[in-house]
């Protein structure tokens, strides 16, 4: 913003860059086989046997989505920025994006969020970031809560001691709300009591908050038949899964975590 004014005929003055980075984690491979026997397939009374082998990349699938929801929560984190590891979550300087007993009860709990990004600052420029929430992550207690807060069509605000009323539109219609049964599971698991977990909501960009390094996505296979593991070892069928990425913090600046 310390820009001078170019005179006529003068030369536009040059401007340089610095370093800014973060350090995204390593990818990691994971991934596994299922073998089928000759004789499992031959006393297999339920038939499922072949079906439940096929489905290995669902389990996959399952501990990808943990990993991403672990990370989006703040049980793991690893967001490293020019260097210095920082918590995805914090109360206080460099930046502040959690609020705690801000439980979701209506719109002005959301407004309360929603002021923390208004203080985020870029640490390069000490200029405002351009954020702005588009998306929300209750857990399942607040599933209907957050349907009347975000889809009511008006709202009656009385503030302490007015002595009147006003009705006005619902300002909260441009975000998507989401419920993760599965995220509510991981909050309990890092140690916090399930009457405070289900409490926990989430606002911001979550997309530019977060991100997943891949190098390729679930992929399932399955062996050839009349391989040597069949006649060598009678498994007559194997399926195996694999993929390889690593869930980031690219930015947590643009995501807010509320407790009850």
């Amino acid at each position: 913003d310390q820009i001078d004014e170019v005179g006529p005929g003068m030369p536009y003055p040059s401007l340089g860059f610095s370093e800014d980075y973060i350090e995204t984690p390593a990818t990691t491979k994971r991934g596994f086989i299922v073998p089928v026997t000759k004789e499992a397939i031959f006393f297999d009374r339920t038939h499922l046997i072949l079906s439940r082998a096929s489905e290995v990349g669902e389990v996959l699938g399952l501990n990808k989505e943990k990993r991403l929801l672990d990370l989006v929560v703040g049980v793991t984190n690893n967001y490293k920025s020019n260097g210095t590891s920082y918590s995805t979550y914090q109360a206080s300087t460099p930046w502040i994006n959690v609020l705690a007993s801000n439980e979701l009860v209506d719109w002005t709990d959301v407004d309360a969020a929603e002021q923390l990004f208004a203080d985020m600052l870029d640490p390069a420029t000490g200029e405002p970031i351009l954020v702005r929430g588009t998306t929300v992550l209750v857990m399942p207690a607040y599933r209907h809560a957050a349907h009347r807060v975000f889809n009511a069509t008006e709202i009656n605000y009385a503030p302490g001691g007015a002595a009147t009323a006003t009705l006005a539109a619902n300002p909260l219609g441009n975000y998507r709300v989401y419920e993760s049964r599965l995220a509510y599971r991981r909050i309990i698991a890092s140690g916090v009591a399930a009457a405070d977990a289900k409490k926990w909501w989430f606002i911001g960009d979550l997309k530019r908050a977060f991100a997943y390094m891949e190098n390729w996505p679930i992929t399932v296979t399955q062996a050839p038949i009349r391989s040597e593991a069949e006649f060598q070892q009678d498994i007559v069928l194997r399926f195996k899964a694999s993929e390889r990425g690593a869930a980031a913090v690219l930015n947590p600046r643009y995501v807010v975590k509320n407790t009850g």
